[in-house]
């Protein structure tokens, strides 16, 4: 799909609502709209709004970015911001005559949309699209499939370079910095997130940051990765050990893998996130880890490492083909460590197609 088709299915959902406009500010639905790809500095330091009408389209960026814009955001009319973004929205709604104007209510600055409202001429209504965008980004076409499957071979492969030759002594930011060297001498543009990896009670921590702890045979180190290619993610997750593995962290281990086996069997295009969830969740529970268990089973990738659809006990949204998702349990216990297993999937009519080809076991020889 084209921008021009994205933007025209856009447009489709605005006319659906009744909205005239749309002031995009998010960075990831900027450039799946637009193939702008400007670098923004969170949570203030944007490079680029787009303003999309019902016949026209413009990004409003400053000067130092005007000419990639050009270059990248075909069909689109580069707007200088000069000094404000929002002032710059309002001059083009105005010359838009637009009336009904959607915003992106979960990605905008307090003060820009503030200047919206004081600068709009009275009888203009801004109306939050919630996730209009996001939802339209969820279903991916095949194309954008072949772009995550190619960044999930490069992530598989820059993992089974480096993790054979982890040993006894190297940090774990050492290894951290070891993987993002593959990634990107493999092709990669660069990783997707920032690489984890947590070894013995630091893998109790799902979300964590290397750091300079020695690893150690027989705990359990948990490699969370991804790379990032012209644009799309990939995810990765696998937990290894250096020589043999205690009674415990077999046991573990055997239960995250038999959670995930039931997710990959039974989910299905049709069932919601929850009942997915469910399904990993449930093996858990049952061995007697349900409150180890401490996030969802999943999430969508795509041009963000965490969208849409989301596999959790709140996940009310039917899974379609076209998702792209992780299947991700994990038991983590304080003191000890974790255990977490991750494959990406794309679902399909009849179940799922697991995009990853790294081994679920992986023992290293220290």
């Amino acid at each position: 799909m084209s921008t021009t088709e994205r933007i025209a299915a856009l447009r489709e959902r605005l006319r659906e609502r009744g909205l005239d406009a749309a002031v995009i500010t998010h960075p990831s639905n900027r450039f799946w709209l637009s193939g702008y790809t400007g670098e923004d500095i969170p949570p203030n330091e944007s490079s680029g709004h787009l303003v999309i009408g019902l016949e026209a389209a413009y990004l409003v960026t400053s000067r130092l970015n005007a000419e990639q814009a050009r270059h990248e955001a075909t069909g689109f009319t580069i707007y200088d911001r000069e000094r404000d973004f929002a002032k710059a929205d309002t001059a083009i709604i105005r010359e838009l005559g637009a009336r009904r104007v959607g915003f992106e209510d979960q990605a905008i600055l307090y003060r820009d949309y503030r200047t919206l409202q004081d600068e709009l001429d009275e009888g203009v209504e801004l109306v939050a699209l919630e996730t209009l965008v996001d939802d339209l980004r969820a279903v991916k076409t095949p194309e954008e499939i072949e772009l995550i499957a190619r960044a999930q071979a490069l992530t598989d492969q820059a993992f089974m370079q480096v993790a054979p030759t982890i040993r006894p002594g190297q940090t774990e930011r050492e290894i951290a910095w070891r993987l993002e060297q593959a990634l990107r001498d493999l092709g990669a543009d660069g990783p997707a997130f920032p690489i984890a990896v947590a070894s013995g009670p630091n893998g109790a921590l799902p979300h964590y940051r290397p750091t300079d702890r020695q690893v150690r045979p027989g705990e359990p180190i948990v490699i969370d990765m991804g790379a990032m290619l012209a644009g799309y993610c990939a995810d990765l997750t696998r937990t290894v050990w250096l020589g043999e593995a205690g009674e415990q962290l077999e046991h573990v281990f055997e239960v995250v893998l038999a959670a995930l086996e039931a997710a990959e069997v039974g989910i299905r295009a049709g069932m919601t996130g929850k009942e997915a969830d469910a399904l990993a969740r449930d093996v858990i529970a049952a061995a007697g880890y349900g409150e180890a268990f401490t996030h969802s089973l999943g999430h969508g990738v795509g041009v963000r490492v965490h969208e849409a659809p989301y596999l959790s006990p709140r996940g009310d949204r039917p899974l379609e083909a076209g998702h792209v998702v992780t299947i991700e349990p994990g038991i983590y216990i304080p003191g000890w460590g974790g255990v977490r297993i991750e494959d990406l999937a794309v679902v399909e009519p009849d179940g799922l197609r697991i995009l990853t080809t790294v081994p679920k076991r992986i023992t290293i020889l220290p």
